[in-house]
């Protein structure tokens, strides 16, 4: 799939989830209104009994419809808020399409100038091989040691800076809280129990990078020239959520354009990055600029599944399994534990890397 059309792509599931997010909206304005009327009348009522009790029943009812309201409203908020942020992305997503069309074209351009100096030049290869062919030649054979092959190195990137925050509606129409954290540690360890079942689990070597800064990252690709990075928290259509240099609970939102940039400065850009993180796919057009190829979740993913996914996904290549394939495992194997969001996971590359052909672990000899 070219950028553009992984751009194109993005836009109308952007407008899909804009459409949503405006139901939500007039579902919860609605909501908030019958609410409003509801605890009115209930007031009036109290108002006009003379009986105690009758008048402390009806205020008891007007106050969870009050309640009602509140959460209704807090609702609206929230979705306006991520509506606002939806058409920002689609505005900045419409502007990349523009300059991918111009890019692809001037590339197809390209493409067929340097193909057809390529004919030249084999042309003429082949001329000077027949004429080589006429002159005797000494042949000396001497023998060279094969390459030592060289592990995959995947930088395994952890930042869980804040827990996720659900909120749920009594019967009685009271908003209850509750808080959970990703569990990006077991992740981890489910991915290193599942290398050490793989057929060539000695060629990977699974680097981690835990509660880490926009700086450890930066050392990371210094110190270890990953080939895969691989990122396991927070993050949203337009980034990720990384900690602080402070460490607290705010941490530090890095947009995928800014993360490109980072991924962008080494001798040695990964050939592959995971983002096993909710929504985030909206990377997948910055990143393909640093790497050829990319894996992002299209929506929120349950944290089950995320591990699920990353272990079966990692078997797979370290099994020798393009990663196409260990893609194609990875959802096949959450399907089977019915953990769901198996159909989240996405991938995107370049229009001249075939994900199928592409095989990060080579079998050893």
């Amino acid at each position: 799939m070219s950028r553009s059309d992984t751009l194109r792509s993005d836009i109308a599931r952007l407008e899909s989830k804009k459409a949503t997010l405006s139901a939500t909206i007039a579902k919860n304005e609605k909501a908030a209104a019958t609410a409003r009327v509801a605890a009115q009348k209930k007031r009036d009522a109290a108002a006009r009994t003379k009986n105690d009790s009758t008048r402390r029943s009806s205020l008891t009812a007007a106050s969870r419809e009050d309640t009602k309201v509140a959460a209704a409203e807090k609702n609206i908020a929230g979705a306006r808020k991520d509506l606002a942020t939806v058409d920002k992305t689609i505005a900045s997503k419409m502007a990349s399409l523009r300059s991918a069309e111009s890019s692809e074209q001037r590339a197809t351009a390209t493409r067929a100038r340097q193909e057809a100096s390529s004919r030249r030049q084999a042309e003429l290869t082949h001329a000077r091989a027949v004429a080589r062919a006429s002159v005797p030649t000494v042949i000396r054979y001497t023998p060279v040691e094969p390459p030592k092959q060289e592990k995959l190195r995947v930088l395994y990137v952890t930042s869980n800076p804040r827990a996720i925050e659900y909120g749920e509606v009594d019967e009685d129409g009271t908003v209850s809280y509750s808080r959970e954290w990703l569990r990006v540690e077991q992740e981890l360890r489910q991915v290193k129990k599942s290398l050490r079942g793989s057929r060539y689990r000695d060629q990977v070597e699974v680097l981690q990078l835990p509660a880490a800064t926009i700086n450890d990252l930066i050392e990371g690709l210094n110190d270890h020239r990953p080939h895969v990075i691989h990122f396991s928290g927070h993050a949203s259509y337009t980034g990720l959520l990384m900690e602080n240099e402070a460490g607290d609970e705010d941490g530090a939102g890095i947009d995928f354009k800014f993360l490109a940039r980072v991924l962008s400065v080494t001798d040695s850009p990964p050939e592959l990055v995971v983002l096993n993180a909710c929504e985030s796919l909206g990377g997948a057009a910055e990143l393909l600029t640093v790497a050829p190829v990319i894996i992002g979740m299209s929506d929120t993913i349950g944290d089950d599944a995320a591990i699920v996914f990353a272990s079966a996904f990692y078997a797979a290549i370290a099994s020798a399994q393009s990663v196409g394939t260990a893609l194609r495992q990875a959802k096949v194997k959450m399907e089977a534990e019915g953990v769901g969001d198996h159909h989240l996971p996405k991938l995107g590359s370049r229009d001249d890397v075939d994900p199928d052909a592409l095989v990060l672990v080579e079998p050893a000899n």
